[in-house]
């Protein structure tokens, strides 16, 4: 896991080339603080900076060759195959002089070309600068667990980085992407648009693209993978024991692909069914493994004195069930309001609510204890139907298939459970059903509110509903908010869930794997009988990183919230400066709805993320540039 950078094109290294990738590597040195190094060629100086997780030696250094020094690469993320890999290129002659998986993705693309892709499995986001053709070949992993972004730069001069801020610089201008802008105030959505980012001019390569550019002919994008998820409704009854024992055996093998590491592997653990199934199975591999102490199994946990938020009970089951050594951190405003600008910073592009501010303090957590590998359960929740929007999605599917009595059952084992009906988040999920409300109407008067995207609502098939959030509404946003809430402290995040392999066979599942009888995710909890402790796996309740946002806001954030609002400088244009006004006045007259106040928290997060990415401000004062920043 590391930063990665280059500017190719012109016709050689280019003193101007060698300094600007220098600076885009310092603002990145978070990512990768064990080391960084360079590549100054004819067209091309690409840049790294490393976090060592496989191979520490100097044979893991990078920008890397191959043994001719035509290919250098530059790469981010983990090839979880890269052994097998390796020994199926052995056997084609390849030597290696270390045992990364940066060495053998180098050679895998000496050996197939692109089409090496079609062999990975892993989190990758890497580009490789052929010097003989004078040619740049980049991708992305297929799910987008790893960032690319890149710019043109004049004429002929092509430049990219894992990060958003590392690119700034180099635009003549900077500019807010002003439709962006108005459907994340509007409707909050983020990260939707698989190429454009918030800053006009800097853009994405998306999930599952390969890139290849070459001077004078020009950027070229191609999709190498697709998704289709099953629209299915019924699984064969006596089918179903057969995919659970497939699922469970699938799942174990995917989460032992995911501890390859030199270094020690934790887990982040919310308490919920998705973080606690990673747990038990890491037991239960390292067990058979004959490795397992307490030392080698942590788990780090965000916890909040509020009852309603906090999932201890939970947690101290799975730890005292797996034997894991746990660690706490309790988020709180006041740490908020001191981290703001270094959170924001890092995220780089507006964040939804301060839910995700608990990620940030558990990574930071991780670190602290000597981690810099976490395994998360990102993902099931889209892959599995765990939001509760599916439910609704589910019911309007069998209702229009004319499953009327399906769908009155499943109806009423659903809504009736106290659980699920306590944990629903009705202010969010009303933009599903209702549209804008009467803040929105303020703030865009006279008919001028954006509109959402067609496939945004819930008038679609459980699986076309799947496939949406997986690829465009909700796990792009939450794996953008995983990957820099970690490599902020240098910690390398692992998503099981999102392994494609096992996306791949859980897509094809009809929906009653997935809801039956008013269970979520119901084939993850029958094929973990046995594994996951009985409360945590019959749990209905669901919390996720909440966090008592509207204390916070009536505390310790009421002046960074009255002070980007009340002298805002990037929201003219955006919305009304008189609804801004009344919604103020409303909270300050003692509304604390909670539609009003996420409206406010995004207003002002946007303000603050402007002030700091488009007047292009320097870091925060507690965000210290490493050596070579200028």
């Amino acid at each position: 896991m590391c930063g990665i950078a280059g500017i190719v094109g012109g016709r050689g290294p280019g003193e101007d080339a060698k300094i600007a990738i220098r600076r885009m590597i310092a603002l990145q040195r978070h990512r990768g603080p064990d080391g960084e190094g360079y590549y100054d060629g004819i067209g091309a100086s690409l840049g790294h900076c490393r976090l060592a997780i496989l191979d520490l030696s100097e044979a893991g250094h990078q920008p890397m060759s191959d043994a001719s020094s035509r290919y250098w690469i530059t790469f981010n993320g983990e090839i979880y195959n890269y052994l097998e890999l390796a020994e199926e290129l052995r056997a084609l002659g390849h030597r290696f002089r270390g045992h990364s998986d940066t060495e053998v993705l180098l050679a895998a693309f000496a050996q197939w070309g692109e089409a090496c892709l079609e062999r990975l499995r892993g989190m990758f986001a890497f580009a490789v600068w052929d010097a003989e053709e004078r040619r740049l070949f980049a991708a992305r992993d297929r799910l987008g667990i790893k960032p690319f972004h890149y710019c043109r730069v004049g004429e002929d001069t092509f430049a990219f980085a894992s990060e958003l801020k590392a690119l700034v610089a180099l635009l003549p201008d900077c500019r807010p992407n002003v439709r962006l802008a108005r459907e994340y105030l509007a409707w909050n959505l983020l990260d939707h648009d698989a190429e454009e980012t918030f800053i006009e001019g800097i853009r994405r390569l998306p999930p599952a693209h390969r890139l290849f550019w070459r001077r004078g002919e020009g950027l070229k994008l191609r999709r190498y993978w697709s998704l289709e998820v099953s629209e299915a409704l019924d699984t064969p009854s006596e089918r179903r024991g057969e995919l659970t024992t497939e699922f469970r055996r699938r799942f174990e093998e995917t989460v032992s692909l995911h501890l390859r590491s030199d270094v020690p592997v934790g887990t982040c653990l919310s308490g919920g069914l998705d973080s606690s199934s990673i747990v038990c199975v890491v037991r239960r591999e390292l067990e058979r493994r004959n490795v397992w102490t307490p030392e080698w199994q942590h788990t780090f946990s965000a916890c909040f004195e509020e009852r309603r938020l906090d999932e201890r009970p939970f947690i101290e089951i799975v730890a005292g069930a797996t034997g894991c050594r746990t660690h706490y951190v309790f988020p709180n405003g006041e740490a908020l309001a001191e981290d703001l600008g270094r959170w924001l910073w890092h995220q780089e592009e507006p964040v939804g609510s301060t839910g995700v501010y608990a990620q940030f303090c558990v990574a930071r957590l991780a670190r602290s204890c000597g981690i810099k590998v976490v395994l998360d359960g990102q993902g099931s929740d889209e892959l599995l139907a765990g939001y509760r929007k599916f439910i609704l999605v589910h019911l309007r599917h069998l209702a229009a298939s004319r499953r009327f009595g399906r769908a009155l059952a499943e109806g009423m084992a659903f809504l009736m459970s106290p659980d699920i009906l306590r944990t629903s988040q009705w202010a969010a999920g009303r933009r599903y059903l209702f549209g804008p409300g009467p803040d929105g109407k303020l703030l865009w008067p006279n008919g001028s509110h954006p509109q959402a995207p067609p496939s945004f609502g819930l008038d679609a098939s459980l699986g076309r509903r799947i496939a949406a959030d997986l690829t465009e509404f909700s796990l792009p946003v939450l794996l953008r908010y995983e990957d820099r809430n970690t490599m902020a402290f240098g910690v390398e995040s692992r998503v099981p869930f999102v392994d494609h392999s096992f996306v791949e066979w859980a897509a094809t599942l009809a929906a009653d794997m997935r809801l039956r009888n008013g269970w979520t995710k119901r084939i993850l909890r029958d094929a973990l009988v046995g594994v996951l402790p009985e409360p945590v796996r019959r749990r209905k309740s669901k919390l996720g990183f909440d966090t008592p946002q509207s204390a916070w806001l009536a505390g310790p954030l009421a002046d960074w919230l009255h002070e980007a609002l009340s002298a805002s400088r990037h929201l003219e244009g955006l919305v009304d400066r008189e609804g801004i006004r009344q919604l103020l006045a409303r909270r300050a007259a003692g509304d604390r709805g909670v539609g009003l106040e996420d409206q406010l928290f995004r207003l002002a997060t946007y303000e603050s993320w402007a002030r700091q990415l488009i007047e292009r401000a320097t870091p925060p004062e507690n965000e210290v540039l490493p050596r070579h920043a200028s």
